[in-house]
This record gives C-alpha cells, structure tokens and sequence, in this order.
C-alpha cells in the first residue's frame, strides 16, 4: 500500500524543548539543583533547533525557491516577509529569537579560552572560567525563552495562514 508521508522536525523539537522544561520545573519544585544548569542548556539548544525547523518548514511551505541552506538571517527575512512583517533582530521577539540563535552559535561552535588571571577568592575565580552562555543558563531564562519560541510559532501559524494540522507529521494512505 503506498503512503504519502510528512515529517515534521519542529514539533519533535518543541517536544524535546517541552520535556525539558518540565524537567527542569519538577528539579525546582523538589529543591534539586543537581545538573540544572545542563538542563537548561539542553532546553535552549533543542529550542534553537525547533525554531530553525520551524523556520524551514514555513519556507518550504510558503516561500516560492526555498533555500534550506541559506543563511539562518536570510531565511527568517524571507519567512518573516511572508508572514507580513520585516525582521529585524533588534528588536522585540525577533531580538529573542536573533539571541537564541546566537547562544546555540556560541555553544555549537565553542572555542576554547585560555588566559592568566590575578583572582582574590574562588568566586572571582569561577567568573573568569565562565563559558559566554552561562548567564543564560537560568531556569527564568528558559521560561521566557520557551515562550517566546512558542509566540515566535504562533505568529508565523497565524500570519501564514498554516493550521496546526498542517504542521503535523503524519501519512495518509494514497491506495494501490
């Protein structure tokens, strides 16, 4: 029997984001702060991933020649036209969503750091081992993050004219 399949990336991905965070928000309620740092970390990546895919998945959906491969900046141009509105990651939820970009740049293409330091106590000795994308390790940051991640989604769902079921993974059987 032949099938006519759809896979969908972005929603495994918000999933994987989704499941993250209530990892993290059970650890908060327990008062367990063991590895909460890495679950944060996890989170964002895989929300910096869905917002790719969801990216991709709106081009290719709406955007006539699209460019899977394109620049991560010239393809939220392109998807953001189509949506009605001008990207400009300065401000507003654009800015959120150029930041996470940014953060799983930072960590995908990490570089090490070596340096000499004068340091007068251990804390001021674990600022300057800090990674760049510590400071958003924060279970506070996530939250806003995810959530600007799922209004990012809406909007474009909306302002694209998409229906949730469109963006589902799913086959349909095509008979024979």
């Amino acid at each position: 029997m032949t099938h006519r399949v759809r896979v969908y990336p972005h929603n495994d991905l918000f999933n994987l984001a989704y499941f993250q965070r209530e990892t993290i928000r059970t650890k908060l309620a327990d008062g367990d702060q063991d590895g909460i740092k890495l679950d944060c970390l996890s989170c964002l990546m895989s929300l910096a991933f869905s917002v790719e895919a969801l990216v991709n998945f709106v081009g290719y959906k709406k955007v006539p020649k699209w460019k899977e491969y394109d620049r991560f900046k010239n393809k939220m141009k392109k998807v953001c036209a189509i949506a009605g509105h001008e990207f400009d990651e300065n401000v507003g939820l654009h800015k959120l969503i150029w930041e996470l970009k940014e953060l799983r740049d930072s960590v995908a293409h990490g570089k090490p750091i070596e340096i000499e330091t004068e340091v007068r106590s251990r804390e001021e000795l674990r600022e300057h081992m800090q990674c760049s994308w510590d400071v958003n390790l924060t279970p506070e940051h996530v939250e806003s993050t995810y959530e600007a991640v799922k209004e990012f989604e809406r909007f474009l769902f909306e302002s694209c004219k998409i229906s949730i079921g469109e963006t589902l993974t799913s086959a349909v059987s095509v008979g024979k």
